[in-house]
């Protein structure tokens, strides 16, 4: 039996991650923004690899200049 584990994170590690508040991560739960997270026995956890994905699917191109 093959397990897959992944490193989960706290909401402080999570902001620390992503260079923002631990409040700001609370904001974005509340409105339905920003990285999947988990919620396990009341406690709110990160996937690493989730904010990874999340911050490539923020990625803006600079558009050309004419």
């Amino acid at each position: 039996m093959q397990t897959n584990t992944t490193q989960t994170l706290t909401s402080r590690e999570a902001a620390e991650m992503l260079n923002r508040s631990p409040v700001s991560l609370e904001r974005w739960r509340r409105l339905r923004q920003g990285p999947p997270f988990l919620r396990v026995m009341g406690r709110v956890l990160y996937r690493a690899e989730d904010i990874v994905s999340w911050l490539d699917a923020q990625r803006q191109e600079p558009e050309a200049q004419a």
